[in-house]
């Protein structure tokens, strides 16, 4: 196991992590408390950045909208009728004091699966640098601001049957394709003594939601558009269907950079097997910043305005062109082109009016 070895100095250190994190506990957010109070929301527009964090996490279930995120030492998920604000919120985890999962609680994700509600999220045994230890565990409620399990670490190495060495893993995301469940995440080869180590996309059949089978490697960032930094990476996926194409969006080249950016697998066809690599077409750049206002977009998750005739991209943002990992999440509206892809668009410039998703003010204004 790696956890015997002896660490290295990382080659770039992720020094703005922790400020980051820090960051979370002391500025405002859109959502308090299970139970508080909100003045409603009657103007017919909203503007960019929501609020200060990453990797924005988004669900649409039965009407309502569900958000998730690590905050601080622990896991916050939050409930509305509305995309651009949260009516409720709860701490609904938090990291124990001892164990593989007690520090950097990175990304987590909430998926209502089989009428249970399950968070997949990446944590490590240690704060320090280098972050080479980080695994991903998944937790367990029977509503989505209930209290949830921890059941325990996932197996995401090359040999679910001896679970022999488990391998370095983050931002898990699942989804179902012909009544299959699968698992795709970030993941390394094999373990290292540093966390400069090239990542790429693994998938695998889940049996149940919370164990794996043996991973498939999916993706390797090999395309020209995908590097630059002293690692190649595919992080952050996340699963769009539309019309009958199954897409899993992934973010590329260094999330401290003003050039992380968004890319493309596109499911051949509804017939083909998403565990063979050949099945899918990688394209992209699909969705970019720019150099002047709006500064390495990724990490982002998709759905719909509440009366379902717009789509959505929930995602981040860099606050500045300095290197780490100051982040705002952000949201636009997005189509499809005539192929059936995603079309995103330039990101939607700061402080600018955009008009609140579809159906969302009326929804709002139909209680006044």
């Amino acid at each position: 196991m790696v956890g015997s070895k002896k660490n290295k100095p990382m080659k770039y250190s992720k020094i703005y992590f922790l400020s980051a994190m820090l960051l979370l506990l002391v500025m405002p957010v859109c959502g308090q408390q299970s139970g508080s109070a909100f003045e409603p929301n009657l103007s017919r527009t909203f503007t960019n950045p929501l609020w200060r964090g990453a990797d924005p996490w988004i669900v649409k279930h039965d009407g309502m909208y569900y958000t998730c995120r690590g905050v601080g030492s622990g896991i916050e998920v939050t409930e509305s009728r509305f995309l651009t604000r949260h009516e409720r919120s709860r701490m609904v985890w938090f990291t124990p004091k001892e164990g593989w999962n007690r520090a950097n609680i990175w990304a987590p994700e909430l998926h209502p699966v089989n009428g249970k509600w399950y968070i997949y999220y990446a944590a490590g045994e240690t704060r320090e640098t280098p972050f080479i230890w980080q695994r991903t565990g998944v937790l367990e409620s029977d509503t989505p601001l209930g209290t949830y399990r921890d059941l325990g670490l996932l197996y995401t190495g090359d040999d679910p049957r001896q679970r022999y060495e488990n391998i370095w893993s983050i931002d898990m995301t699942v989804f179902t394709h012909k009544d299959q469940l699968y698992a795709v995440w970030s993941g390394w080869e094999h373990n290292s003594y540093t966390d400069a180590t090239n990542q790429n996309l693994y998938i695998a059949p889940m049996p149940t939601p919370t164990t794996i089978g043996k991973r498939v490697l999916l993706s390797v960032p090999d395309q020209l558009w995908q590097m630059g930094e002293h690692i190649a990476l595919e992080e952050g996926p996340a699963v769009i269907k539309h019309d009958g194409n199954v897409f899993i969006m992934f973010s590329t080249r260094g999330s401290w950079t003003i050039h992380y950016r968004l890319g493309q697998l596109r499911l051949r066809d509804a017939d083909a097997d998403p565990l063979d690599p050949k099945s899918w077409i990688k394209s992209g750049p699909v969705f970019l910043g720019d150099s002047k206002n709006v500064f390495g977009v990724g990490h982002a998750s998709f759905t719909t305005s509440p009366d379902d005739k717009e789509w959505w991209i929930y995602y981040h943002s860099k606050v500045d062109t300095t290197s780490g990992w100051n982040r705002v999440a952000r949201l636009q509206k997005f189509t499809f082109d005539a192929d059936g892809n995603p079309f995103f668009g330039p990101a939607v410039l700061p402080d600018v009016p955009i008009s609140r998703p579809s159906g969302e003010y009326e929804l709002e204004t139909a209680k006044q």
